[in-house]
C-alpha cells in the first residue's frame, strides 16, 4: 500500500488523500489508510518539544487535518517547498482529515 503521489490543486493546496486519515497525538500520530494499513509517526522525543507539539496539535484540530508527505530524505534540496515536491514526482502524500477521538 502506498500513499498517492503528492500533487497540488489549482491555487497551490495539496490534494486530499482519499481513504486516508490521521490520528494526531503528543507522543506519536497514526496514519490509517485503506484496508488494514497503519503507519506510526513519531511525535515528541524530548520534553523541550512539548509546547511546539501542542501548538501543532491545536493547528491540526482547527484545520480538521494535516498535510502528510513522505520523501526520501530531508536533505533533499526541495524538501520544504510544496511546489518543488509536487513537480519532482518523488514525494507521496497530501491532506488527511483527522479522526476525532471520543472523550
Amino acid at each position: 500500500m502506498q500513499l498517492p503521489s503528492f500533487r497540488l490543486l489549482p491555487g497551490g493546496r495539496p490534494s486530499t488523500c482519499s481513504g486516508w486519515e490521521l490520528i494526531p497525538g503528543v507522543t506519536f500520530s497514526m496514519v490509517e489508510g485503506p484496508g488494514r494499513f497503519r503507519l506510526m509517526v513519531e511525535g515528541i522525543t524530548h520534553r523541550d518539544e512539548v509546547d511546539e507539539r501542542f501548538a501543532w496539535l491545536s493547528a491540526v484540530d482547527r484545520a480538521g487535518g494535516a498535510v502528510v508527505v513522505v520523501i526520501h530524505s530531508l536533505d533533499t534540496p526541495y524538501a520544504y517547498e510544496w511546489g518543488a515536491l509536487a513537480e519532482s514526482g518523488r514525494a507521496r502524500g497530501g491532506y488527511m482529515p483527522v479522526i476525532r477521538r471520543s472523550r
